[in-house]
This record gives C-alpha cells, structure tokens and sequence, in this order.
C-alpha cells in the first residue's frame, strides 16, 4: 500500500488511543506489528484496517490483561479468543472479591471508637479558648469544625480559619482505643458549651461518630490542616516540654486595653483602616501603634485572642512571615497564631 494511504505512527496512535511507547513496545511483542518499516529511518506504517485491532488491543490493555493473552486473543479463533477473555473476567472477579474483603477488615479497624473522660468544667474552658478561631468557609468544611485530636493520655484541641490558629491542651483519663484525629463539628461543640455540668464527662470519638457526653453527631469528613507542623515552625507547641521561645511578656488584660484604646483614638487621619492595629516589638515592651518594624493585624482578632487567655500572663513573639504568637505563661497550656494583613492605603 502507498504511504500516501498509510498512517504515520503518530495519527495511528491517536486513532487507536495507543500512545506511540505502547505501540513500540507491542510491536517487539508480535502483538501488532506495523504494516511497512522504513528500512532506511525504521519509520513505521500502519493501515487503516489495523485501527480496530489496535482498538480491541488498547481495550484489553486498560483490564490488566497480561500481553501474551493479549496475543491469544489477536491471533485465536473467535471461539478460543473468548475462553481467553471470559477466564481474564473471572481473574478480575477473583481479585475484586479478595480486595473488597480485606478492604471490609481495613474499614471495621478504621471504625475503631475512642473512648476518653475529661472534667466538663476543664473541656468547656479549653473549648472557649479556640472556638474564636474556627472558620466558616463553606469551601473548606473541615475549618467550620474543632479538632479533637487525642494521643496518650492528652486531648489536643485545635480551630483555625486560615488566618489565626488556636490550640490548647488538657489531659484526660481513662482512654481506650487508638490516637484518633476528629474535626468535631462547631453546632457540637457550641451546643456544649451551652452546658453547665460540672462533672466528669465522656467522649467517644469515630470516624462516623462523636459524642461529648449526651451530644452526639457526625463528625467532619475532611482533612485538617497541619496544625503542628505550623507550631512548629513558630516555636513549641502546647503540650511541648522544650523551653519556650524568648519573646515580651505582658498580662492579657493590659494587653487588651491598649488595643480597645488605641482603637479609640485612630481615625480617619490617624490610619487608614480603623480595623487594623499595629504591633512592634522590641526585647522589653509591646508597642501598639506606629512603632518601628511595626506589623499590622486585624484588631478584632487580635481582641479575640487576648480575651482567650482571660487574665493569664502572655508571652509574644514574632515568627516566620510576621506572624505574632501568643502563648500563655503558666496555667491554661494554650497558642495562637495571627497572620498579619497588609493594610490597604486606598480604603481611607
């Protein structure tokens, strides 16, 4: 046949759905051969009438069918050709229902309940401490929730909405079961904190199922940010019994009154965004206010955060991309991170 009526490798490749590796690697194989090689650049040929059984070749392939029933199957009579196919069918058949057994066992471990007690009154101040952190993108489920995250005998609690991240610790007894990561969602854990029990409460947390004592729902079926690889990188996290990062200390009340007073006094011609507030550091004091190397954060996350550690001593550091860190000194064994926000000079 003239070349002219011929398909180059590459059109017989797309015609087919072979890609060209596959039809050189079924060539050295016997299973479809080119029509004509070029016997000076060993360019390859094929004929139009080869397109469907590159085709049935390229539907074999996509089942796992091994090559050489690949070549049965081309080069058998049709009878023998779909003994072939139908003993490949009960292979995959086989294969199918040992791969849904063991994947039953895998999804019975995975079902596995933690079980743990904590005081009410302890869990309900933990809770209050982060829940100003959680989100509520409808784009990111897994924000809208809290994270229990249990390991040993601590409960780690976590709550983010991108730009702030809290987190606190507070031990717990009696665990049974496996370290379960749980985003608790926050309708639950607002509902508890309704609550005024003051006793020891119990908590099961699944993969399908959580419950703080006689709350109970689904938990959030979606992945948690890395909240400890993000402490990390702005010094220890809480629970961690390395030294703390050196950084200002200042009570959270006074804090909070020089943010709540600078806020009073900023205007239009004092900043341009009355929401914002700044905050410099230096080794002694924090200043609040234009102040040098002074980085801007949002004024009601930052009041959030301060009135989390309620009357606790705060130590403040600056880490990694401007963010500031709040840790509390002695008591609540709590962290909160703030992105810093780059204020807009144009919305004055």
């Amino acid at each position: 046949m003239h070349h002219a009526k011929m398909l180059a490798v590459g059109a017989f490749s797309r015609a087919s759905g072979l890609p060209v590796s596959a039809l050189r690697y079924y060539d050295a194989a016997g299973v479809l051969r080119p029509a004509h090689v070029d016997p000076a650049t060993g360019y390859r040929w094929y004929t139009p009438s080869q397109v469907e059984r590159a085709g049935l070749v390229a539907r074999m392939r996509l089942t796992g069918m091994p090559v050489a029933d690949i070549c049965r199957v081309i080069t058998a009579d049709p009878v023998s050709a779909r003994r072939v196919v139908d003993a490949h069918q009960r292979r995959l058949e086989a294969e199918l229902a040992t791969a849904t057994a063991h994947l039953a066992d895998v999804r019975e471990l995975l079902a596995a309940t933690t079980r743990l007690t904590v005081k009410a009154a302890e869990l309900r101040a933990a809770l209050r401490s982060i829940r100003h952190a959680a989100g509520d993108h409808s784009s990111w489920p897994a924000l809208r929730g809290v994270l229990f995250d249990v390991d040993d005998a601590t409960l780690r609690l976590a709550a983010t909405d991108r730009h702030r991240l809290a987190t606190t610790v507070l031990p717990v007894t009696d665990v049974e079961g496996p370290p379960v990561r749980v985003i608790v969602p926050v309708t639950v854990v607002d509902a508890f904190l309704d609550r005024t029990e003051t006793a020891q409460v119990s908590m099961s947390l699944a993969a399908g199922h959580v419950a703080l004592g006689a709350l109970d729902g689904a938990p959030i079926d979606a992945l948690y940010p890395d909240y400890r690889a993000l402490l990390a990188a702005h010094g220890s996290h809480p629970g961690d019994t390395k030294e703390p990062a050196a950084g200002v200390t200042v009570t959270a009340p006074d804090l909070l009154e020089q943010v709540i007073r600078d806020e009073a006094r900023s205007g239009p011609d004092a900043r341009p965004r009355n929401d914002l507030v700044m905050i410099g550091l230096d080794p002694t004091k924090v200043h609040i206010g234009d102040a040098p190397r002074a980085v801007a954060f949002d004024r009601k996350y930052l009041a959030d955060a301060v009135r989390s550690f309620g009357d606790a001593d705060l130590r403040l550091t600056v880490g990694e991309r401007d963010a500031i860190r709040l840790a509390a000194v002695g008591g609540l064994d709590a962290v909160v991170l703030l992105m810093p926000v780059r204020p807009n000079v144009d919305a004055a």
